[in-house]
């Protein structure tokens, strides 16, 4: 199954977290946390369209600054989500600069504040000056972006301020027999992403794609497909290591392609750990296997192990598979 969620941490796991996930054959991207995003090229920057902030600390929050000098003039509206106060924060950040000059950009702000049990929604357009326009709000159930193509979902955890983990989800997958393609004498091009498009829209069979040219009907065309399980991601960052976090991001996370989540300090310093609030890298393979998870990607590492980060990695991968492992304790000392 070729994915079509291409995800990449920006940075290294000591710097900054922020995941840059890529939609295959759209021009559209989405970020995951926007802390020091200064690696990211402004081409990269235009193709988001969403963001989603874990909490606004500022490694996972000043990145914000950069995105919004890189969309000032674009036409397409930036959505924002985040927990409990998004809307003030990002709303003190636009505060910050005169906007007199702006009027005729077309840029809008769309902030989407998730909390306990409502979301709640405001505008911030080029047009007035950014000034807050408050929007409706709604009632919180987990799932806060819902298109054909993808669905994201957000859990509320501790970090001992509101916190939000993230999935994102391929509601099905759509796969394109190749052998059959060329038994057709069909061409690879753009009309297979209009009709996979069209599948998800659910249109009629006597719906018309355009192939070189030439009209077929997506009956004629349907043999081309399969459908299988879609793709899906986790984000999880800034995390306390209490039982009672684990226990809800577990059941959140399962079946994940790919698990994205920190590993900020060693086993041997859980009290460490505790104290500030993170993840050991420990705790973040325990997860991975509980939820059965394809592939754990460990990030957001303490600067304290810049010196042995194999045995955050190690400490991981040892509790994800099963496995016992005692070198972080020889090497980390």
């Amino acid at each position: 199954m070729k994915p079509v969620f291409i995800a990449d941490p920006v940075n290294g796991p000591f710097d900054d977290p922020s995941l840059y996930v890529r939609i295959l054959r759209e021009s559209r991207a989405l970020l995951f946390d926007a802390g020091d995003i200064r690696r990211l090229e402004t081409g990269s920057i235009l193709k988001i369209s969403d963001i989603f902030i874990t909490h606004t600390h500022m490694d996972h929050f000043i990145g914000f600054d950069s995105i919004l000098r890189a969309v000032l003039r674009r036409d397409e509206p930036l959505r924002i989500f985040g927990p409990e106060n998004i809307i003030s924060c990002v709303e003190g950040k636009l505060r910050g600069y005169s906007w007199n000059l702006i009027k005729e950009y077309p840029v809008r702000i769309e902030v989407i504040e998730i909390k306990t049990d409502s979301v709640e929604h405001a505008g911030f357009y080029a047009e007035n000056s950014f000034c807050r326009i408050d929007g409706r709000s709604g009632r919180f159930d987990e799932i806060i972006l819902d298109e054909p193509l993808l669905r994201v979902k957000a859990l509320h955890v501790k970090h001992e301020i509101p916190v939000l983990a993230y999935s994102l989800e391929e509601e099905f997958h759509i796969n394109i027999n190749k052998d059959m393609l060329q038994e057709m004498g069909l061409p690879v091009g753009p009309w297979l992403s209009e009709m996979k498009k069209a599948i998800r829209l659910q249109a009629p069979p006597d719906t018309v794609i355009e192939v070189d040219g030439v009209p077929r009907r997506m009956e004629e065309l349907a043999p081309l497909t399969t459908i299988t399980r879609g793709e899906k991601i986790t984000y999880v960052m800034d995390v306390s290591p209490d039982e009672e976090n684990i226990r809800k991001i577990i059941p959140f996370v399962a079946g994940s392609d790919v698990l994205f989540c920190e590993g900020y300090f060693l086993s041997r310093d859980a009290d460490r750990a505790m104290e500030r609030s993170h993840l050991t890298a420990a705790l973040a393979g325990r997860i991975a296997r509980e939820a059965r998870v394809g592939r754990l990607e460990l990030m957001h590492f303490s600067p304290k192990y810049r010196h042995c980060a194999d045995d955050l990695y190690r400490e991981a991968e040892g509790e994800f598979r099963g496995e016992v492992t005692c070198a972080a304790a020889d090497t980390c000392n």
